[in-house]
């Protein structure tokens, strides 16, 4: 049994519950709707390794949380990854079913994406690793 789904759902729940990383966002989510409003966060890429015990099915997941601004620079998608930092990092996560041994934030950065549609997008990205165990 994988535990990609409810870590990704453990981390929405606690992005969005956050009033003050919503009251700078338009949203969390895992794909957003065409017409969404900058600025907002996506949960990207979700992948997970064994990390099992003599007596335990565990996982390691590595977890990407996306900051999309429109701001001309990187603070906005800097700061909205702050947020991100201060909720995630060595923080509580309730998992269904899985006890969550450690969240550690891996990495993170800013770049300007190049777009004909969009032109002063910014991209914050934020790598944590979530290790957990089957209750």
């Amino acid at each position: 049994m994988s535990a990609l789904w409810q870590v990704q759902r453990a981390i929405y729940t606690k992005l969005t519950a956050d009033e003050a990383l919503m009251s700078v966002v338009s949203g969390v989510f895992d794909e957003p709707p065409e017409d969404r409003r900058l600025p907002y966060v996506t949960i990207g890429e979700v992948t997970e390794t064994p990390w099992d015990t003599h007596d335990k099915r565990g996982f390691e997941a590595m977890v990407t949380i996306n900051a999309w601004s429109g701001y001309q620079g990187n603070r906005e998608a800097a700061e909205i990854l702050a947020h991100v930092d201060r909720i995630l990092h060595r923080r509580p996560l309730p998992v269904a079913g899985w006890t969550v041994i450690s969240i550690t934030h891996t990495a993170d950065g800013v770049r300007k994406v190049q777009s004909n549609f969009m032109p002063n997008v910014r991209q914050g990205q934020a790598r944590y690793r979530v290790r957990v165990e089957q209750e």
